[in-house]
């Protein structure tokens, strides 16, 4: 059986009939509108994959904790195959969502640029800060203060190019921002 690609049009149409099916009024969010829903969702700290790629296209998942900071991800890590992966390619993806059902999904997928630094560089510095909240429930978790030797830990930067963001029951569905 021949696959057959939706347009834009035709995935548009399938979406609006369904959320009138369902009785839920479509919505069509402002730039800041839509921003303002991602950054509410980015800060509730659903899991999140980090999607990253190597030089001759092997890609590899990681399951990280994030913290937002307007609309850029911070991920903090010790080691793994992500870091070689993103010397040799910075483009990466984020997936975070949440719902069991189809209907009940809200989420984000996320293309952008990842900087990596270590501990001596300023945004290190400044990215740990943003991070204070997943440091302080690691260290309340392990019923000690979180402390790791200096040079382990690295900060990932995720600077979003394309966002897509989903909120069925709120009648978003496909909404796009773009750098």
């Amino acid at each position: 059986m021949a696959v057959h690609e939706l347009t834009p049009e035709e995935r548009e149409q399938m979406i609006n009939k369904a959320y009138e099916k369902m009785n839920i009024k479509r919505r069509h969010l402002s730039r800041e509108e839509l921003e303002a829903e991602i950054i509410d969702y980015l800060s509730k700290k659903q899991p999140c994959s980090l999607a990253t790629c190597s030089a001759d296209a092997v890609p590899r998942i990681s399951v990280v904790d994030y913290v937002n900071e307007g609309l850029t991800i911070y991920i903090i890590s010790e080691g793994g195959d992500k870091f070689k992966n993103l010397k040799e390619n910075n483009k990466v993806a984020v997936g975070i969502g949440t719902g069991a059902q189809a209907l009940k999904t809200r989420g984000v997928n996320i293309w952008g640029i990842a900087e990596v630094f270590t501990d001596d560089a300023p945004e290190f510095e400044h990215g740990m800060k943003v991070l204070e909240p997943v440091l302080k429930e690691m260290a309340d978790a392990m019923g000690v203060p979180f402390q790791v030797p200096k040079g382990v830990l690295r900060l990932i930067r995720v600077t979003p190019t394309k966002i897509v963001y989903h909120h069925t029951m709120k009648g978003i569905k496909h909404a796009l921002w773009e750098k």
